[in-house]
């Protein structure tokens, strides 16, 4: 269901170079060392459109093949910076399902895949003061940033839990 776009080889210094709508952190799970993955800054195409570079030097086919199946099967989200970004400047995101996600899906399901693909762990979602609220909108899903009812600081009991912690990406 992921989108692939092909750059052209004159504006590349790779021999396998493709943008995706995936977001970064999705296709590096993917994708797992088959390729080198990158984020997507530039304008052509769109950073916010596209946030996914997958860039390769001397792949053999059938690595591309299995890169290409891998990423068009994957469900495609809203970026993480995207989100990040209407958070901080409007307090909160809002966007159709139905862009993203099969329509074979109920409400339910779109609402917990959405769910789980938020970077809770980022402070402009969640802090010790404030959490996020998600739920329909008429056809649309809103996550919101609402105030925490007191402060809420997270017990680390095992060595897994402390590993998580060490693991936040620190940027988008």
């Amino acid at each position: 269901m992921a989108r692939i776009i092909y750059c052209h080889p004159s504006q590349t210094k790779h021999e396998y170079h493709i943008y995706t709508d995936l977001d970064f952190w999705d296709v590096r799970r993917i994708l797992k060392g088959l390729a080198l993955v990158r984020r997507n800054f530039g304008d052509q195409p769109s950073g916010d459109e596209f946030p996914t570079q997958v860039l390769g030097d001397g792949l053999g086919r059938t690595v591309i093949k299995e890169v290409e199946k891998r990423l068009k099967r994957a469900i495609i989200s809203p970026p993480r910076h995207v989100i990040v970004r209407a958070m901080v400047m409007e307090g909160f995101f809002e966007f159709d399902p139905l862009d993203y996600f099969p329509a074979r899906w109920s409400r339910d399901q779109m609402l917990r895949f959405a769910y789980r693909r938020l970077p809770l762990e980022q402070s402009s979602l969640c802090s010790p003061h404030k959490t996020i609220t998600i739920g329909w909108k008429g056809d649309r899903i809103r996550v919101e940033r609402v105030q925490r009812s007191g402060q809420h600081y997270p017990v680390v009991s095992t060595e897994k839990e402390a590993a998580k912690k060490l693991q936040v990406p620190s940027c988008f």
